[in-house]
């Protein structure tokens, strides 16, 4: 879902780390294997299947814009193809835009890893914790329209013991103590054990109800996937509105982009399969059957279903002042310190955006992953450009193939 328990951000092997402490007491390996996780697995919804008998974009790399001759559309292309090579084919669908606008899209590998159906831009992927820069947003567009402050206790949203100690901005850069839900074991069971449950965001807040505080609000940065849950919950009952329609008005309306949703997409949405092979060492395992459970699971954390071409383009819209004015984006880009282990590029956390140094280039955005799907996006100032790579692997190198169509952009400039 996001990086700190069934998810890793550069370190591939994290996925299977967070799950084995996490689920492991719980028995998570035998619900897995009742709700089907064995031998060759093929789960397809009857839009997937439509998705795998007519693929409607052979060609797998697409410039358009003022420079379009000046983008190194091959070698884009080409370090994209060699990162799926490099694990069997996987999915990857990425786009860069360059800062007048200029955009590339490139998708190579597999939405089907069992009958070798190619990834196509038509397909949507789950972008994972990248949902977390979308609450944000959300959350402080309400702190720029006066309804809300970021020193606001969440007690008059949230019923929990701890509460009035916690305020929105401690949720929002992981520095507020709430423990984390996907760590805790008796929802990492039912979390696969019921592949079809969905999640309500009052069933999330029960977990983390049962845990107290780790540690003083404000004390020390600590990512958790509860945070922003509880912003979820705090959106929701502040503007009166589900988070879906949220998602929904900031992304289409604001910011003019319509293959972005969670839980609202129409019944032919082409949806990639999710892959995993790392929790239990099972080899790559098709999660398809899990989608339910998982994205409903991940909620206002990690469950927005995107293309790699519309992250981009929020991303990009965000931190050039298209949705959020100055001044909020510059509370948004203040970092507190935040080593993590799982994502060592990381140098420091604002509010829902990663501050990561990849090859040297100092980047803001977000990584993700949710079982079956793993994603990067970010933006650099100077010289301006944004790239977003979506994965239907959980355990790909976010910064590695990042960094290479990076350093291919940058070699484009100079």
């Amino acid at each position: 879902m996001s990086e700190d328990s069934s998810a890793g951000g550069d370190d591939p092997g994290s996925t299977r780390r967070r799950f084995l402490r996490a689920a492991g007491a719980a028995g998570l390996g035998g619900a897995l294997g009742v709700a089907g996780w064995t031998g060759r697995i093929l789960y397809l919804t009857g839009q997937n299947e439509r998705v795998s008998l007519g693929i409607d974009d052979p060609d797998r790399s697409r410039v358009s814009g003022p420079s379009a001759g000046d983008v190194p559309a091959e070698r884009l292309l080409s370090e994209l193809h060699e990162h799926s090579a490099e694990r069997s084919d996987v999915g990857l669908q990425a786009c860069a835009i360059l800062e007048d606008g200029t955009r590339w899209r490139g998708t190579v590998g597999n939405a089907d890893h069992d009958d070798d159906i190619p990834l196509s831009f038509a397909h949507h992927l789950y972008v994972g914790s990248v949902t977390k820069l979308y609450t944000a947003t959300l959350v402080l567009d309400r702190v720029q329209r006066g309804d809300l402050s970021l020193s606001d206790p969440i007690d008059e949203w949230v019923d929990l013991e701890y509460a009035s100690e916690v305020t929105v901005e401690t949720l929002l850069n992981h520095t507020s103590g709430v423990p984390n839900y996907t760590s805790d074991a008796w929802f990492g069971a039912r979390y696969f054990g019921l592949p079809t449950k969905t999640w309500e965001p009052s069933d999330l807040l029960k977990v983390i109800r049962d845990s107290s505080l780790r540690f003083e609000p404000g004390a020390r940065h600590e990512y958790s996937n509860s945070n922003y849950v509880l912003l979820g919950i705090l959106l929701e009952d502040l503007v009166g509105q589900s988070y879906r329609t949220l998602v929904r008005r900031v992304v289409r309306k604001e910011a003019g982009f319509d293959r972005t949703y969670y839980l609202d997409y129409p019944e032919d949405t082409r949806i990639a399969n999710g892959y995993d092979e790392s929790i239990f060492d099972l080899g790559r395992r098709n999660l398809t059957a899990f989608r339910t459970s998982l994205e409903t699971g991940a909620y206002a954390a990690g469950g927005i279903l995107s293309t790699a071409s519309d992250v981009a383009g929020f991303v990009r819209a965000l931190f050039t002042g298209e949705i959020l004015d100055e001044a909020t984006l510059s509370q948004m880009r203040t970092f507190v310190d935040a080593p993590d282990e799982d994502v060592t590029t990381q140098r420091g956390y604002g509010l829902g955006v990663r501050n990561l140094v990849i090859d040297g280039q100092r980047l803001v955005g977000h990584t993700g992953t949710i079982p079956g799907y793993s994603a990067i996006a970010m933006h650099h100032d100077d010289p301006e450009y944004t790239i977003a790579v979506l994965s239907n692997l959980s355990t790909i190198d976010q910064a590695g193939v990042f960094g290479r169509l990076q350093t291919a952009v940058l070699d484009g400039f100079y």
